[in-house]
């Protein structure tokens, strides 16, 4: 059972981790411990829940299989970071995180959607056309470790 819920201090750890493993060059974990108390941070973990069986507590606290990180600027919401646990890929996790961020912005009034993401990652920009985001230009040399182009998309919101 998989839940969406907001940042937690009890999450970075594993949140740092996911972020290792999925970046070449990661956030630290201060930057996480940041968002905690940023304003403009709108910050969402998906958890995993595991079942133990019948009880008062049908699910024990689960762990961290993905994040999605984003500021609310004004009327923008620019998604900063996204990831989901290399064990749990492809099970549309990166998907409900964006649902969740998509019902924020509803209720939010937010107008557009923008973001970065490296060129060579296919899987991760097929998923934003999925989601209705279009490719707005090229940022040369944006990334570091390794140097690489970042792809611009937005995704403007029909409200």
């Amino acid at each position: 059972m998989l839940s969406i819920v907001p940042l937690q201090i009890d999450y970075i750890d594993e949140i740092v981790t996911i972020e290792r493993e999925s970046f070449g060059d990661p956030w630290s974990k201060n930057i996480f411990l940041d968002l905690l108390d940023y304003p403009l941070a709108v910050c969402f973990v998906a958890m995993e829940q595991t079942p133990v069986g019948i009880a008062d507590t049908p699910f024990q606290k689960g762990a961290v299989a993905g994040y999605l990180i984003a500021y609310h600027l004004f009327e923008e919401m620019q998604i900063l970071n996204i990831a989901v646990k290399e064990s749990m890929r492809h099970r549309k996790i990166a998907t409900k995180l964006f649902g969740v961020i998509f019902d924020y912005a509803k209720n939010e009034n937010i107008q557009e959607f923008t973001l970065e993401v490296r060129t060579s990652n296919t899987g991760a920009i097929k998923l934003y056309k999925k989601l209705g985001f279009k490719i707005d230009g090229v940022r040369k040399n944006y990334y570091a470790n390794p140097k690489e182009d970042a792809v611009l998309m937005s995704l403007r919101l029909g409200l």
